[in-house]
């Protein structure tokens, strides 16, 4: 297994140090903005497969915009009748991740 690229440390350490050399409103003007074009943005309309549409956005978002959406949609979802499938279709995603500790943890 190849170990990390001495390259790209370089540059997050330069990149690092740079923040950390600026005015903490200028780091947070230039890094809000970064961050802004590096997001996925709203998600368009779909014009295909809307779940195939939601994968691909959600490639591309960014952690606050996914979480942003995901509250969001949880949210009117829960005001919703999603029948039986619907709500286990949810729950293997929302706990499919954890480990067997955190769901006896989260049904207490």
């Amino acid at each position: 297994m190849a170990g990390p690229d001495p390259t790209r440390l370089e540059r997050t350490q330069a990149l690092f140090d740079a923040i950390a050399a600026c005015d903490r409103a200028d780091a947070e003007f230039i890094l809000s903005g970064v961050l802004a074009e590096m997001g996925a943005g709203p998600p368009l309309p779909a014009l295909g497969a809307i779940e195939e549409e939601a994968e691909a956005w959600a490639a591309f978002a960014t952690l606050p915009e996914l979480t942003a959406y995901f509250f969001a949609t949880g949210a009117r979802l829960s005001k919703r009748r999603l029948g039986a499938r619907g709500r286990m279709r949810l729950m293997r995603r929302l706990l499919g991740e954890m480990t067997n500790e955190e769901r006896a943890e989260l049904l207490r």
